[in-house]
């Protein structure tokens, strides 16, 4: 469940339920409800690596049907504000194994235990519009902070929870307790607050903050690495409860590191390099099989509403995605994909790099992608419509390989890194269209090889033949637009920052 939630501190002697007033927001009435008593204990690693990335891990008591493990997941597209909290059945002092599973990829191989015990006496209101449904929950915490049976701490804190509003229609109520004489919201859980400066230390990874062209060209290569180890953890979680998104993400995630350790070949250690590599691929063909599943569906679907007999095709597509996702979770919950988790956290912290790295960005990255778009210009330029896929699909990789090349050094390269952005997309827009025909190339082996499964099924044979053609004529409408796609990207303005 997602929630959205705003904390503001206050001190005494704030009094919260006259700080709220009716105009200017949705509130039509506010209903005091029943105390609480909550003690919450929170686990962490000794490190506190699930604090420092905004992951919450803890067993409560003394909220009913609430009371259990919770966890609290970051949305990495917010400020904090919106997390994703999930419920776990199970004892205090084991931490269960699906919660332990989901934060694998910031814990590692590293122990889970008990890093802080938190007293919260509760006071809350349900905050409602005219018609009596309900709009938002407020609550007044008062926070004691437990060590060896002792409070060592105390702190107040409120809540304010969205049932049914947005989050502008939030803000305008914060606005009033701020008014009233609370702090600014600020999306910081309470074992942050009890455990310290600490837990506000900076995550595993991350990247340098700013490049410049006259840096070492180190500096681009860790920033590269660290996004895309970036990518892999913060999806680790959502690709194992299943979710279509996050697949895709950790899929690029793992390709972009691989095809940027290749690009920066001559900066880094081969033999490092190459060991890496062969993991990271690994782990792309395990989501690979499930991410491109997921988009045949997808495709599928949309191309066949009309279709009434094509079900089963989906139902071709269900079995072998219960496969490839049964495969993934055996890969993400294997020692090898932990110990590559270790070795890419290390590598984005201190790569493995050559004298080379220590040259200018500005003198050092550009002739990489040149390497690149020589590859790709020299089988693009012969392209011609009447070629095989398989031309058409070789084409497209060496488009990836050489936008993902211009995305990786762009950041590094001050002015000319708009030409290199704009050059990247220009080369993403050539993959986007080849990608449409490889698309439909998939698309119709799936379709005769469900069809060739239910020989005698005439009603299906039918609706797959007519979804057959559909599929052959979008790969008729793509390759045309191939040419003007090439033409965008194929200028020479466009490649004098490689120079």
């Amino acid at each position: 469940m997602r929630e959205l939630e705003l904390k503001l501190s206050v001190d005494d002697p704030f009094v919260t339920s006259a700080a709220l007033r009716p105009d200017g927001v949705e509130i039509a009435g506010m209903e005091e409800l029943p105390p609480l008593d909550l003690r919450a204990t929170y686990y962490d690693t000794p490190d506190l690596r699930l604090a420092r990335h905004g992951v919450t891990l803890r067993y409560r008591t003394g909220e009913d049907d609430q009371s259990g493990w919770h966890l609290k997941l970051p949305v990495h597209d917010g400020d904090g504000a919106t997390r994703e909290e999930l419920h776990f059945e199970g004892q205090a002092g084991s931490v269960p194994l699906a919660a332990r599973d989901l934060v694998t990829a910031y814990v590692r191989a590293s122990e889970v235990s008990p890093v802080a015990r938190l007293r919260t006496r509760r006071r809350r209101w349900c905050l409602r519009a005219a018609d009596g449904s309900d709009l938002a929950e407020l609550v007044d915490d008062r926070v004691s902070v437990i060590k060896h049976g002792q409070v060592v701490e105390r702190f107040r804190e409120l809540e304010l929870e969205a049932r049914a509003l947005d989050r502008p229609a939030l803000d305008r109520i914060a606005a009033m307790l701020q008014d009233a004489g609370a702090s600014a919201p600020q999306p910081v859980p309470k074992v942050v607050r009890a455990l310290g400066s600490k837990a506000t230390l900076p995550p595993d990874v991350v990247g340098p903050s700013r490049l410049s062209p006259r840096e070492p060209a180190a500096y681009a290569v860790q920033a590269a690495i660290a996004r895309g180890v970036q990518r892999i953890v913060e999806n680790d979680p959502g690709a194992r409860l299943g979710e279509v998104e996050p697949v895709h993400q950790m899929r690029v995630g793992a390709r972009r590191l691989r095809s940027d350790l290749r690009t920066l070949a001559p900066l880094v250690e081969k033999e490092w390099s190459d060991g890496l590599r062969s993991e990271l691929q690994w782990l792309g063909r395990a989501l690979g099989e499930v991410r491109d599943l997921d988009v045949m569906e997808e495709l599928l679907r949309a191309g066949s509403r009309d279709l009434g007999a094509i079900e089963p095709l989906f139902e071709h597509i269900d079995e072998q995605h219960l496969v490839a996702r049964a495969s993934l979770l055996n890969a993400l919950r294997s020692e090898r994909y932990v110990e590559l988790l270790e070795r890419l956290v290390g590598a984005a912290a201190g790569p493995s790099l050559t004298a080379a790295a220590w040259e200018p960005a500005g003198e050092a990255l550009p002739p990489l992608t040149a390497n690149a778009w020589r590859k790709l210009v020299k089988k693009a330029r012969a392209l011609r419509p009447e070629d095989p896929d398989e031309d058409f699909h070789r084409v497209r990789i060496l488009a990836k390989r050489t936008r993902y090349a211009a995305e990786a050094v762009a950041p590094a390269l001050g002015k000319r890194g708009k030409t290199a952005s704009l050059f990247a997309r220009r080369a993403a827009g050539v993959q986007g269209v080849l990608g449409a025909l490889q698309d439909s190339v998939v698309a119709r082996e799936l379709i005769e090889e469900a069809a060739g499964a239910r020989p005698g099924d005439g009603a299906f044979g039918l609706a797959a033949g007519r979804l057959l053609e559909r599929q052959q004529r979008a790969a008729g409408e793509a390759r045309p637009k191939y040419r003007k796609a090439w033409r965008k990207l194929d200028r020479r303005k466009l490649r004098k920052w490689m120079q």
